[in-house]
């Protein structure tokens, strides 16, 4: 997918495993954003509406299984882990033809990614994006300028009501306070940046921060690991 591409909202009568080789996937469900780098790939039940877009580009991968296939016992979007195994046999299975034999090599490699599947560990992580007209545009607008440097209060000023009113209101739609929200965001579009190959202080700089200290320590309280570690281990998943 090449950078600002998206498909537009769509369903299938199949189940879909979306995985990227390299950059990062933007995918959007009802209420819901996932970024999805390529340490992950997302399972998508038939059935589920979906938006993919990129921002910086994608080398996008996609598996159509049939609904028949319970691979994770659920029926709800979910974002698994990738271990070097299942990747290439996601990147094997996505060269095969869509039809095939019940006692053919390819059927057999599926059968095997799909009990492999069920094994991986889970990312409960996303955005949860809210609903209403005037929550749906500060989200946009947070999310296309994350440099701008704006406290809540400020925002919920601009919105003429008060932060307890506003953090009330996002809470009801999201589960989230708006710094809570904030914090997530710049989580993601920092796994997205990292991606995309911008140094950690450039990165800082994108996301609103005025050097790249403040911003190590968040990443490094959230992920447990500092942001070059952090891109030098999905590195090695290549």
């Amino acid at each position: 997918m090449p950078a600002g591409h998206y498909f537009p909202d769509h369903q299938h009568d199949w189940h879909q495993l979306l995985y990227a080789v390299s950059g990062v996937l933007v995918v959007d469900l009802v209420g819901e954003r996932y970024f999805i780098p390529p340490e992950q790939a997302i399972w998508l039940p038939s059935g589920c509406q979906h938006r993919v877009y990129t921002e910086y580009g994608a080398d996008l991968k996609s598996l159509y299984l049939a609904k028949e296939y319970q691979a994770l016992g659920t029926e709800r979007a979910t974002v698994l882990h990738i271990t070097p195994l299942i990747r290439e046999l996601i990147l094997t299975a996505a060269e095969f033809e869509v039809e095939y034999g019940l006692e053919s090599y390819e059927n057999d490699l599926v059968q095997l990614l799909l009990k492999s599947l069920s094994r991986l560990e889970r990312d409960d992580r996303f955005l949860p994006w809210p609903v209403s007209p005037e929550l749906t545009a500060l989200c946009h607008r947070l999310y296309q300028q994350p440099d701008q440097v704006v406290t809540s209060e400020q925002l919920a000023s601009s919105m003429a009501v008060s932060l307890r009113t506003l953090d009330r209101r996002f809470r009801r739609e999201t589960g989230m306070t708006l710094k809570q929200w904030r914090l997530q965001l710049r989580l993601m579009q920092a796994i997205e940046l990292l991606n995309a190959g911008h140094s950690v202080t450039q990165i800082a700089l994108e996301l609103g921060y005025s050097s790249a200290s403040p911003f190590i320590y968040m990443f490094r309280e959230q992920f447990g690991v500092a942001p070059a570690q952090y891109r030098n281990r999905a590195e090695k998943l290549k």
